[in-house]
C-alpha cells in the first residue's frame, strides 16, 4: 500500500514528491473590495465575480478559466475575484457558503447565474452564452 503525506505544499505518493500549489497560474484576476463591488454592480456591464480565497486549491484552479474569460469577453463583461476571507459579511450577504462560488450579474446588476465550487471552462462558457453573453 502506498501512503500519501501532504506536507508544506507538497504532496508524497510514496517515495516521490509532487508539488501541489506550485501547478496552478500565479497569474490572478484584480480582487473587489465591497464598495468595488457595489460599483461594479452599477456600471451598467455584465460581471462574473469568483468569491474565493486565496489559499483555497479549487480557487486557484479557477484562475486559468477565470483569465481566459477575461481576455474572451473584454469589453463585454468584467470578471472579477472577492476574497471572502477579507469581507466575510459582504459574502454572507451574497449567500456565499462555498469556495469558489462564481456568480454572474447582468447589465442590471441581478444575479441572473450561480455556481459552486470548480467550473470546467466549457460549461462555465456555454452556462454564460445561454444566459446572453457572448
Amino acid at each position: 500500500m502506498t501512503r500519501s503525506i501532504l506536507f508544506n505544499g507538497m504532496l508524497t505518493l510514496g517515495l516521490t514528491w509532487i508539488p501541489v500549489f506550485g501547478q496552478y497560474s500565479q497569474a490572478e484576476l484584480p480582487a473587489l473590495n465591497p464598495a468595488g463591488l457595489e460599483q461594479q454592480l452599477k456600471s451598467k456591464t455584465w460581471l462574473v465575480v469568483e468569491f474565493g480565497g486565496q489559499t483555497c486549491i479549487p480557487c486557484k484552479r479557477m484562475q486559468p478559466t477565470l483569465l481566459e474569460l477575461q481576455t474572451g469577453f473584454q469589453g463585454k463583461a468584467a470578471i472579477r475575484n472577492f476574497w471572502i476571507q477579507q469581507y466575510p459579511d459582504t459574502a454572507r450577504q451574497y449567500r456565499v457558503m462555498l469556495m469558489p462560488t462564481q456568480v454572474i450579474f447582468d447589465l442590471s446588476g441581478k444575479e441572473v447565474l450561480r455556481h459552486e465550487g470548480f467550473w470546467e471552462k466549457a460549461a462555465f462558457l456555454a452556462a454564460l452564452q445561454a444566459k446572453g453573453l457572448k
